[in-house]
């Protein structure tokens, strides 16, 4: 048994995604604030937390409409007749969330209480957990008197200014909005529910009640947040910024080792007590360690303590007044076992903090699952049923972690939670199919996904608003469909960012550049030309003209603005390299330009095409493929052919290119008219080494700050294109 997918609707920026799951792993990726959090709170609020609901989370496309709800029902009281559709049309405006899980037909009695129908026979199930008013009347009628006090004070701001400022002001959202749960069954007639002017059409869906208990029997949810708070304390248990027990609990501990505190200039009767507490300490201690034997062992798969002399850990048992006032343990490190010197708990670095925190989480949600040890009766009712699923939440694990760690732990955390008898054939270390792990892991990390197989990436993908979602929103793009079975191009593609960088995951906006010229010195372009862009997330990667076009399914299914800076790259007849001329039939041998976008294979039709034509939508997916276009030196026009004659023609007076003899002379060849500047400068790139070539260039720049090139007309044509797509709107 296993969760398919979720499909969540109403959820701030989250109007209406799926988000399909693997069955072991899934990865949420996305530039910033594309959603990633959201979804991971959606799921903790609707599994396992759904008080936690705040009007805020509603989608901001329907605040609006809510309150134009709230104004009908002021004008008019609703009839009794009519609330059964407010509620309706209420309820479509609120988050839901829909789980498709899939069983078999042997699993008939752990999911008797979600069943569609008595025919089922294993397949899918679906259930839907929808937030709607528990008792319309009551919200009305509360609403309405609230607002007609307003009224009497007209000219004066009060609350509640509309009916979302009246759900959010203290419990009110709890207090007539809860969650309810029903089995899902679709059918294809079409139903319109109608109050007011307000008219919503949709798929008649059959839906039969259930308790949440019977969704709370199948699947355990734990979470592990990104607000850890390492080396604070946890106020986790805490229901306001601070409690009173809390503050007692400090008074105390404060009173107690400033005054009575024994082990501070000990008295005669203090000396007996003490010496039955340290008796105690060190039998509790050794206790404890062998207890924590096993779990600290699990430590080492994820590489701790490592190498370079890192200190292993251990349990201290505290037995005083001090600590049995916090109810604490203390946690110390010892660099070698025969030496009596150890180190308090704050000594080691936050990167290995948060990697034994992130482990003994993950050991601490196996194991209670699993019902281990003292957590098998500490649940109350012992012979409850193990969940089938265990849906694990991880946010941004990266926080601290060095990239090393990182890419180990996310690579061992699934085998962390599968280490159990229960889960995992000791043998064959194959999994055990009764009960399901599902991770589902945030993240912002290339570096966690270099190791992570790229079918196992859900792509969160920022959208404009358009004429099904009038907001900015987010879509899920499911990569399993791009590359559970990659083949030819999308095998080269996940090769290549393998051995490369993943960021183009994370990026805002991505630059494909032909050469190690063009990756070292588009950086010095855009900070000396193009700043806009030195404030956006971009994602730069070389790749040949040959092989750019390969990332085109990747580019749409992301939908990622995409600027191409490739090469007019010309051959003659015979299809060999020469220096590009118009008007003799030459063409391209750049597949990026024949088979992606402008599709064009001459050189005249190339040349010749306008600026506008170099931008165009890409299966949603912005795009601008910028080339070598004509130059005028000296009023004739000079073509280019790739990035480094094209450098040397938008910087041909400057001094760093003019103290090359070679160059000086093709300068004086073409201002004669003995020889065409076109040929000479082909034939000097043919014998440049290119990476040479941009090292100089860079040398040259470093030596001073004044020093500068002017990019190639096609390139700032095309970052210009870029900073305008990626500057903020209005």
């Amino acid at each position: 048994m296993k969760i398919t997918s979720f499909a969540l609707k109403n959820y701030r920026r989250l109007a209406d995604v799926t988000l399909v799951l693997d069955d072991k792993t899934t990865v949420l990726v996305g530039a910033n604030n594309s959603g990633k959090t959201s979804c991971i709170g959606a799921l903790h609020t609707f599994l396992k937390s759904p008080d936690n609901l705040k009007v805020r989370d509603i989608s901001k496309l329907n605040w609006k409409t809510i309150n134009q709800l709230g104004v009908s029902i002021e004008q008019k009281f609703p009839s009794s007749e009519d609330m059964e559709a407010l509620s309706v049309n209420l309820a479509s405006l609120l988050p839901s969330l829909d789980i498709e899980i899939n069983a078999m037909a042997n699993e008939a009695y752990k999911v008797r209480d979600i069943l569609p129908d008595l025919e089922w026979r294993g397949g899918a199930i679906c259930v839907r957990i929808a937030y709607e008013a528990i008792d319309i009347s009551k919200l009305v009628r509360e609403f309405v008197d609230t607002r007609k006090v307003v009224l009497k004070h007209n000219g004066v701001s009060l609350w509640p200014r509309d009916l979302c400022d009246f759900l959010e002001k203290g419990q009110n959202l709890s207090k007539f909005i809860k969650p309810k749960h029903y089995i899902l069954s679709k059918s294809a007639v079409p139903s319109v529910v109608e109050f007011g002017e307000e008219g919503k059409s949709s798929v008649n869906e059959v839906l039969q009640p259930f308790k949440s208990e019977a969704l709370k029997k199948l699947i355990r949810v734990d979470v592990i947040s990104e607000q850890r708070g390492l080396g604070a304390e946890d106020n986790a248990e805490q229901k306001g910024p601070y409690s009173e027990k809390q503050r007692l609990n400090k008074l105390l501990r404060e009173y107690y080792d400033r005054i009575l505190n024994p082990e501070d200039f000990p008295e005669e009767q203090d000396l007996g007590v003490l010496a039955q507490q340290q008796a105690l300490e060190k039998g509790f201690t050794d206790r404890l360690n062998a207890q924590f034997d096993s779990p600290f062992n699990e430590l080492k798969a994820m590489g701790y303590p490592g190498i370079g002399g890192n200190p292993t850990v251990e349990i201290a048992a505290k037995i005083s007044g001090m600590d049995a006032l916090q109810k604490s343990s203390s946690v110390r490190y010892r660099f070698n076992k025969e030496d009596e010197e150890f180190l308090p708990e704050s000594y080691l670095g936050l990167g290995y903090q948060n990697l034994i925190y992130l482990t003994f989480r993950l050991l601490e949600f196996r194991d209670k699952w699993m019902r281990v040890g003292k957590s098998a009766s500490s649940g109350g009712n012992v012979e409850e049923q193990i969940e089938p699923i265990h849906l694990v939440l991880l946010e941004e694990p990266e926080v601290n972690l060095h990239a090393q760690v990182q890419r180990v732990f996310v690579s061992k955390a699934y085998d962390t939670l599968r280490k159990h008898v229960d889960l995992r054939d000791e043998e064959t270390t194959k999994d055990k199919s009764e009960y399901q792990t599902q991770l589902v892991i945030s993240t912002h990390s290339s570096h966690i996904i270099d190791d992570i197989d790229f079918k196992d990436l859900r792509y969160f993908r920022r959208n404009d608003a358009n004429t099904s979602i009038t907001m900015d929103h987010t879509s899920i793009a499911n990569m399993s469909e791009l590359f559970t079975k990659a083949k030819d191009e999308l095998l080269f593609v996940k090769k290549h960012l393998k051995l490369t960088h993943c960021d183009i995951f994370f990026a805002d906006g991505v630059i494909f550049v032909e050469g190690q010229a063009e990756r070292l010195l588009v950086p010095e372009f855009i900070s000396k030309h193009f700043q806009g862009l030195s404030n956006r997330y971009i994602s730069m990667l070389e790749v040949s003209g040959a092989h750019t076009h390969k990332y085109r399914a990747l580019v749409e299914k992301l939908g990622v603005t995409t600027l191409v800076l490739t090469d007019l790259d010309s051959v003659d007849s015979n299809g060999e390299s020469c220096f590009p001329q118009e008007n003799l039939d030459q063409k391209t041998c750049n597949d990026t330009l024949r088979l992606w976008h402008p599709k064009k294979e001459l050189l005249d039709e190339l040349v010749a095409l306008s600026k506008e034509e170099h931008a165009t939508i890409s299966q949603g997916a912005s795009l601008y493929v910028a080339y070598q276009k004509s130059t005028l030196i000296s009023e004739r026009k000079v073509l280019s052919r790739t990035f480094e004659d094209a450098l040397i023609l938008a910087n041909f007076e400057n001094e760093f290119f003019q103290k090359k003899s070679t160059l000086k002379t093709a300068k004086a060849g073409h201002e004669d008219n003995s020889k065409l500047l076109s040929e000479s400068l082909f034939n000097y790139v043919k014998g440049l080494k290119k990476g040479d070539f941009a090292f100089d260039c860079l040398f040259h720049l470093a030596e001073n700050e004044e020093k500068s090139f002017n990019p190639p007309e096609y390139m700032s044509e095309g970052l210009k294109w870029l900073q305008t797509q990626l500057s903020p709107k209005g």
